[in-house]
């Protein structure tokens, strides 16, 4: 198709883009595209009507990364602290529930046990405990739906995650073994969607022309049919593509489905509000978890925490979107559909703990994601 005919198709739809049919992915369920096929892209439908929320979320962002620990607390207790993820609170949460659950049981025989917040990382470390056999409540003042986690990206991928100058290579092994029973933990949810978590094509274009070929890192084993494309004709003008499946996880669905497990296994939520290290003491378990995120800066003093702001804009859903990609133009975009959404982000403001959605950033994403689904439409090329 010339451009003039993709102008034609296009015509109408002010920053929006009109797809042309293609089989539906259908989200949870559906045959995941195989990496063997050339790509189908459909175009997002981009544009400010279409808009039907926007968030921000304070990620608990360390530079020295998350913190799994056991400590006497009130000398008759034991605490277990396990929060700072950053941006990877979803991804990680298997794993590094899993390193909380052993330094639980490593400090103590106890079996009753208070779990404070009820996001991803909350309910995940509850469910483990309960399963165990454990006597396990929860305790929080915000459930889901309205937990930072439910307004998480959750696109399966440890990211903003801790600064590696600041870490030694002891963090970084348990990082990656962390990173690996995480993934394996979704891998087991994908096959049912009850859950929200399903496979999908992702797609990194990058503006720059590579230097040399790709070092492997560690974790590539973790995105299956990993590879990167160095053909600008065939990728719409980008001199860089890596491409990959990856796990999405709708945090609405599956917080919604990771409470009921635990509700149902027997496990106990109860609202409760903390102010001080006082109201803490006075639970009668004498086991806390501390799930709390970037409140445990001020319930704990954890000074090394700092709020990380992430501006998501949701769009009106597109079913018949099937890949998920990034990019790197003037500032990071990612674009991935949800069963509910079509989910617009990129954002990784440091020390920022404004939550009101900016209109600069709302801009900056719609006129961006808009110029990539011009050349996945190819109606305009890199440098246009």
């Amino acid at each position: 198709m010339d451009r003039r005919s993709a102008l034609k198709l296009l015509s109408g739809a002010g920053l929006g883009l009109a797809a042309a049919p293609l089989v539906s992915a259908g989200r949870a369920g559906a045959r995941t595209p195989s990496l063997d096929q050339p790509p189908n892209f459909v175009p997002a439908d981009i544009s400010p009507r279409r808009i039907i929320r926007q968030v921000v979320g304070l990620r608990p962002f360390r530079e020295t990364g998350y913190v799994v620990r056991a400590e006497r607390f009130d000398r008759r207790k034991t605490l277990v602290h396990h929060y700072g993820h950053g941006g990877a609170g979803v991804t990680m949460s298997w794993g590094t529930a899993a390193e909380a659950e052993r330094a639980l049981l490593a400090a103590t025989s106890e079996r009753s046990v208070a779990v404070l917040g009820c996001g991803v990382i909350g309910l995940t470390t509850a469910l483990l405990l309960r399963r165990r056999g454990m006597d396990v409540t929860i305790y929080a003042d915000a459930l889901p739906p309205h937990t930072t986690s439910n307004i998480a990206g959750a696109v399966w991928g440890p990211s903003s995650l801790y600064r590696r100058h600041a870490v030694d290579e002891a963090f970084v092994a348990r990082f990656v073994t962390a990173a690996r029973v995480s993934q394996r933990a979704f891998q087991h949810y994908a096959q049912d969607p009850r859950y929200g978590v399903y496979w999908l094509r992702q797609y990194d274009f990058s503006l720059r022309t590579p230097d040399a070929p790709r070092e492997p890192q560690p974790l590539d084993h973790l995105y299956p049919g990993l590879i990167r494309h160095t053909d600008p004709e065939r990728w719409f003008g980008y001199p860089s593509v890596v491409e990959n499946h990856v796990l999405m996880i709708d945090p609405d669905i599956y917080l919604r489905a990771l409470m009921g497990d635990f509700e149902n296994a027997g496990g106990r939520i109860v609202t409760a509000r903390f102010e001080d290290v006082g109201d803490v003491s006075r639970l009668s378990e004498r086991v806390i978890v501390n799930c709390t995120g970037l409140g445990a800066r001020d319930l704990f003093g954890d000074d090394e925490l700092r709020p990380m702001a992430g501006q998501l804009t949701m769009l009106l859903p597109q079913p018949e979107l099937d890949y998920a990609y990034s990019a790197s133009e003037g500032g990071i975009l990612y674009m991935f559909p949800r069963r509910s959404s079509v989910v617009l982000g990129g954002t990784t403001d440091l020390d920022v703990a404004d939550t009101m959605p900016s209109t600069e950033e709302t801009a900056r994403q719609l006129d961006g994601h808009a110029r990539i689904a011009r050349r996945v439409a190819g109606i305009e090329r890199v440098g246009e």
